[in-house]
């Protein structure tokens, strides 16, 4: 049930970031230089698709990749929490679920504004949901939530070696779409759940 994300990129990105924060209080060496220069290189790969700031320095830098990386985390790690407990239980806990399907469209609306993506190809048929009326409709779309979040964030343009694909980001923009739309939806139908049995 659960995934592994493959953000070794970021990682190694704070990782350095660290080593070259110590190094600097040691003083210049060509391998302070070097390390600089991967660390750039490495945060260069997320911000790609980030939002394009003029001017900005190293350190408004940093921060924006911390922000993105702990959303990206913070996305996953609710919705592995959130699936995990609508498994374990026989009966949803259908608050719970609407609690924290708030909190992953949070992190998706926070990684749509932080990340520049291009406009996904979708129809609008695409976005239209079935109406859920049984417990296990509402585990069908749980299930699809689960599958979109994951498709999202093993995209490939997240990965370090990956070259820049439009094809791929298109995919990772519909996906986050996806998100948004699919947390809207069962926040609203586990309160209608919530509602039927009582």
């Amino acid at each position: 049930m659960f995934y592994a994300i493959g953000f070794q990129l970021l990682i190694i990105a704070l990782t350095v970031a660290a080593s070259v924060n110590y190094v600097q209080g040691q003083g210049r060496s060509p391998n302070s230089e070097r390390a600089r220069a991967i660390e750039r290189a490495e945060m260069d790969r997320l911000l790609t698709w980030a939002l394009p700031s003029n001017k900005e320095s190293e350190a408004t830098r940093l921060n924006r990749f911390k922000k993105i990386k702990d959303d990206f985390r913070d996305l996953q790690s609710l919705n592995n929490k959130m699936m995990s407990d609508a498994w374990l239980q026989a009966a949803l806990d259908y608050s719970s679920i609407a609690e924290m399907v708030s909190k992953i469209r949070g992190k998706a609306n926070d990684l749509k504004e932080s990340l520049s993506l291009p406009e996904s190809e979708k129809s609008e048929k695409a976005l239209l949901m079935p109406t859920v009326t049984t417990t296990r409709q509402f585990r069908e779309e749980l299930l699809l939530l689960d599958k979109t979040v994951i498709g999202f964030v093993t995209n490939p343009v997240f990965q370090a070696a990956n070259t820049l694909d439009i094809e791929q980001a298109k995919k990772a923009s519909s996906d986050l779409e996806q998100v948004i739309t699919l947390t809207n939806d069962l926040k609203q139908n586990a309160q209608r759940m919530k509602k039927s049995i009582h």
